[in-house]
């Protein structure tokens, strides 16, 4: 008679099941001393302050009828991510567009057009076709056009804005494909609001569409001793120009070899830039460098934009 035994039934010995019970505690151990850390440094990085920005800013800005924004404080590496998006978004419009001016301002903007009225590009006109050639050009252009843009962009525009214009409108326009307008593809704003309920600066970086709101995201400066985030912008104009001499400080910026373009410095989420040691100039009056170097270490989100993508 033939014998068919059962399979042998293994179990875990007492020592085994003792051996793994304590390398579960000293993962489970080790895990949550890493979550505790995780959760207070993100308690002491994360602050939220309530900015009095006033209503009137808020209403320019978002459309909401209040004074007051709660806002996320730097560093704060969520709102940097967005910050990323953001800039994305920004290199993607500049693609498409036509040309691309950075104007300074103080005040706040309301000039958010969806077309530009051109008469010259009408079939059989006779006005004077404009050179839209410099942020200036355009500028002048634009107050023709829509007078209430002169009272906002006040100021004549050439490479650098000046100190007490530390707010930038960036008009991003497309090709002439509608006869006697010109297609505003989008409009970038970037306000810096000083707030004194919290000492510091409230950051604001907008994109509107056609007059709405598509995109943005904010941050809030608190004070400290570093230099101002400035100059927002910083233009260069073609190596051509050149041939007409108009002295160092507009000479210095004319060495674009190819089509003149813009740095723009958009605000780091990440970075309180007035935590930063004030930076101390030491290129010549000779370099463009020298408008700018302050912003070293200021932001991580500077970009170059052609001012005629598509030529």
């Amino acid at each position: 008679m033939k014998v068919i035994s059962s399979p042998r039934i293994q179990a875990w010995t007492f020592v085994e099941m003792l051996v793994a019970i304590s390398l579960s505690a000293i993962f489970l151990g080790a895990a949550t001393l890493v979550l505790g850390s995780i959760n207070a440094n993100s308690k002491r990085l994360v602050r939220v302050v309530n900015a009095n920005i006033g209503n009137s800013a808020n209403i320019n800005f978002y459309g909401t009828n209040t004074g007051t924004v709660r806002v996320h404080t730097a560093p704060n590496y969520g709102k940097a991510a967005t910050a990323q998006l953001f800039r994305d978004r920004m290199l993607e419009d500049a693609e498409a567009s036509s040309a691309v001016f950075c104007l300074p301002r103080v005040l706040r903007n309301t000039v958010r057009p969806e077309f530009l009225r051109y008469e010259p590009g009408e079939v059989g006109s006779t006005s004077r076709k404009v050179r839209l050639d410099t942020p200036e050009a355009f500028r002048q252009f634009l107050a023709t056009i829509d007078p209430i843009s002169a009272g906002i962009h006040d100021t004549a525009i050439r490479n650098v804005p000046p100190a007490n214009r530390p707010n930038t409108t960036i008009y991003l326009l497309g090709p002439e494909t509608d006869p006697g307008f010109i297609r505003v593809n989008a409009v970038y704003e970037i306000d810096l609001v000083p707030v004194t309920n919290v000492p510091g600066t409230y950051v604001s970086v907008r994109r509107y569409k056609n007059g709405s709101l598509t995109h943005y995201y904010d941050i809030f400066f608190e004070s400290g001793a570093g230099d101002p985030f400035y100059p927002v912008f910083v233009s260069f104009e073609r190596e051509g120009r050149q041939a007409v001499v108009e002295g160092t400080a507009i000479d210095r910026f004319k060495v674009a070899q190819g089509s003149p373009f813009s740095l723009v410095w958009l605000p780091d989420p990440a970075i309180n830039p007035y935590d930063v040691p004030a930076f101390t100039v030491t290129d010549p009056a000779t370099s463009p460098r020298q408008a700018y170097q302050k912003m070293t270490g200021k932001t991580s989100f500077m970009v170059a934009i052609s001012m005629f993508p598509n030529l």
